[in-house]
């Protein structure tokens, strides 16, 4: 129930913060599981939640789990699909506890869903694969493998414009499906091995494959002056405050871009109350309550036109 929640939630948010998302092929977010997207990691938690609102059926998420501590935050996270993965710079003593970590990625695929984990093992904002791969990835597939779930492998790019400018383009590149074949008849450390450098290959090619900016009709773009324009007025008093917040509490780490969205998207249906419960109280006309419509709508202008 949460998950789906949230998933629509973070769609409508994604709607109006970022330019344009495309999927290539766009075919593949169709997939039906038991599946893995092995993916490069460029932009914090924003890089889960682009891709799993884009795919079709329930994506399960391996997290780091340092934010996995207090039971309450743990029962949340959970319910949004979210699996804890910790580092040794967590904790030796915290490493066993992966092994839980592994089986519930696997129990998710087992039911038929997708899984995304991100095979670099840490986040960078960067434009180009960080090697060597981890080996949690092959490891989970192997894993399901001995309990006879038929888990394959989707190589996944992601692909952004910037890792801070509002109004952003997205490229989610899909490689090619791979699956136990790799591995079969080979011992458990080779299949590793087959299974990363099989990954990485597809991953360097993705990753090489340029980003297409979209074009800008002139005249679209000269007819929503205006109006974005007037988004930009509606919007500066949130957005603004936002962002300074934002930058304070993240720098220019990789964490600014996912908590810009974060705090808009929890705080933008506040926002538009208080506007409209201001024009209510001055005007007592119920129009204004339309603003709850046009406000995003003109958000989602200003991107187009910016």
């Amino acid at each position: 129930m949460a998950y789906h929640f949230f998933r629509t939630w973070v769609r409508l948010a994604l709607w109006c913060y970022v330019k344009k998302i495309t999927l290539h092929p766009a075919e593949k977010s169709s997939l039906n599981g038991p599946l893995m997207l092995a993916s490069n990691h460029p932009n914090s938690f924003l890089d889960a939640i682009v891709v799993g609102t884009h795919m079709k059926i329930p994506m399960h998420f391996m997290t780091r789990g340092d934010v996995f501590a207090k039971p309450r935050i743990k029962r949340f996270l959970e319910s949004l699909h979210m699996i804890p993965i910790f580092r040794i710079r967590d904790g030796i003593n915290k490493l066993a506890q992966n092994d839980e970590g592994i089986q519930k990625s696997v129990d998710a695929l087992g039911k038929k869903h997708l899984l995304i984990i991100f095979v670099e093992g840490f986040c960078i904002n960067q434009t180009e694969l960080q090697r060597p791969l981890k080996k949690g990835a092959a490891r989970i597939l192997q894993a399901c493998w001995q309990q006879n779930i038929p888990a394959r492998i989707l190589p996944t790019w992601i692909k952004y414009n910037s890792h801070s400018r509002f109004a952003k383009t997205i490229d989610i590149r899909f490689g090619d499906i791979f699956d136990q074949k790799l591995s079969d008849g080979f011992l458990p450390a080779q299949g590793i091995q087959n299974i990363n450098s099989e990954t990485e290959k597809q991953l360097l090619a993705l990753s090489a494959i340029p980003q297409k900016i979209p074009y800008q009709n002139p005249l679209l773009k000269a007819l929503l002056f205006l109006p974005a324009m007037l988004a930009a007025v509606l919007n500066a008093p949130l957005f603004l405050p936002v962002q300074a917040l934002a930058k304070k509490l993240n720098g220019n780490a990789v964490h600014y871009d996912s908590m810009m969205l974060l705090f808009l998207m929890v705080l933008y249906p506040f926002y538009v109350l208080i506007i409209c419960s201001i024009l209510f109280g001055i005007t007592g006309s119920g129009y204004v309550w339309l603003l709850f419509l046009a406000m995003p709508l003109l958000a989602k202008v200003y991107a187009i036109w910016r």
